[in-house]
């Protein structure tokens, strides 16, 4: 049942774009790229929130910097994207490992104030630090692009396929995310960040270094903001400090996190998929015409999530799928032996 779920859950994100290309309405594309976007965020997000157990709201952090380190390789030395990608995401992990091993001797809701507080330091720098030029943001370079090989290759599309195809460069990326999320949830890793989230006494006694690992699980937690920082800033052309260091960086993904199911590995994915097309549902309805200045597109959002979270606080994964499903196909098999004909 796993595999068909996620064989038709693959077979849907490739198709997703194919209605809004017949019917030239490149929007949904551009919502489809926010939600893959999230998802990474909230996958994550949920290594060292939901398996390490150490709620950090300072993430974006992070996706700033992976975006600031390849913007400025871009203008600067004309470095190709995806090696500033890599670059980012690099320099992003050695950044969170200085700056996280310091705070890992505080638990519970010490440590989360000390994200808040990191994110707080780092937002004056952002608006006045003339080496990335303040407040005044970075633009990064556009180059004429022949072919799409080279389109992918520069991370710069043009005219109406960019939406399309940054869907599907997000769809690639988020796909490797997951993956290897799989690998770490599977691996010495996750057993070790469970184990400290569930007993970090009991943990510590049996040999693992809990002020270690909490470093590791933000550094994996920070190399996905940073991917996501990167593709954000080549999709959107600029790098500003109100946009990359924005609050909604780590609110969102938390929210994706525990309205799937925080410490399940889908459940950033699942809660995107819910939320967002949900909150540009809301903007462009409630959130313009008449309706617009007034809130009320946030109030109804917020009192969806509230609904959801207090139905289901643990998660909209925690729902009985497999019981559902195991149940329907025990229903169909005496139907399907009544309905076949007597052999011989």
């Amino acid at each position: 049942m796993k595999k068909l779920a996620l064989a038709l859950g693959a077979l849907a994100a490739l198709l997703y774009p194919v209605p809004a290309v017949m019917l030239d309405y490149p929007y949904f594309h551009t919502v489809g790229f926010l939600v893959l976007i999230y998802a990474m965020l909230g996958v994550g997000w949920n290594i060292i929130g939901g398996w390490a157990g150490q709620f950090d709201f300072g993430p974006q952090v992070f996706f700033a910097t992976g975006a600031y380190v390849a913007a400025i390789l871009a203008i600067n030395l004309g470095v190709n994207a995806w090696i500033g990608m890599l670059a980012g995401i690099v320099f992003s992990v050695l950044v969170c490992a200085v700056v996280t091993y310091p705070i890992t001797r505080l638990r519970g809701h010490y440590f989360a104030i000390a994200t808040v507080a990191i994110w707080m330091i780092v937002q004056p720098i952002g608006a006045t630090w003339e080496f990335i030029n303040g407040s005044r943001g970075l633009f990064i370079p556009v180059t004429p692009t022949p072919n799409v090989w080279l389109a992918v290759a520069t991370l710069q599309f043009p005219g109406r396929s960019k939406a399309l195809a940054f869907y599907y460069v997000a769809l690639a990326l988020g796909a490797l995310v997951l993956w290897g999320a799989f690998l770490v949830e599977r691996s010495k890793l996750g057993y070790y960040f469970r184990a400290i989230r569930d007993d970090q006494e009991g943990a510590e006694s049996l040999g693992i270094d809990s002020r270690v690992y909490k470093v590791v699980a933000r550094c994996c937690t920070a190399a996905v903001f940073a991917l996501d920082g990167v593709l954000y800033s080549y999709w959107a052309l600029t790098v500003l400090p109100e946009g990359v260091l924005d609050i909604n960086w780590s609110v969102l993904p938390i929210m994706a996190a525990v309205v799937g199911g925080i410490g399940r590995l889908w459940g950033g994915v699942l809660g995107a998929i819910i939320l967002i097309p949900i909150s540009q549902i809301m903007s462009t309805t409630l959130g313009s015409g008449p309706l617009a200045g007034r809130g009320i597109d946030l109030i109804v959002y917020g009192l969806i999530i509230v609904v959801i979270a207090a139905w289901r606080p643990r998660g909209l994964l925690s729902l009985p799928w497999a019981r559902w499903f195991g149940r329907t196909r025990r229903a169909a098999a005496p139907a399907a032996r009544v309905a076949a004909p007597p052999q011989g």
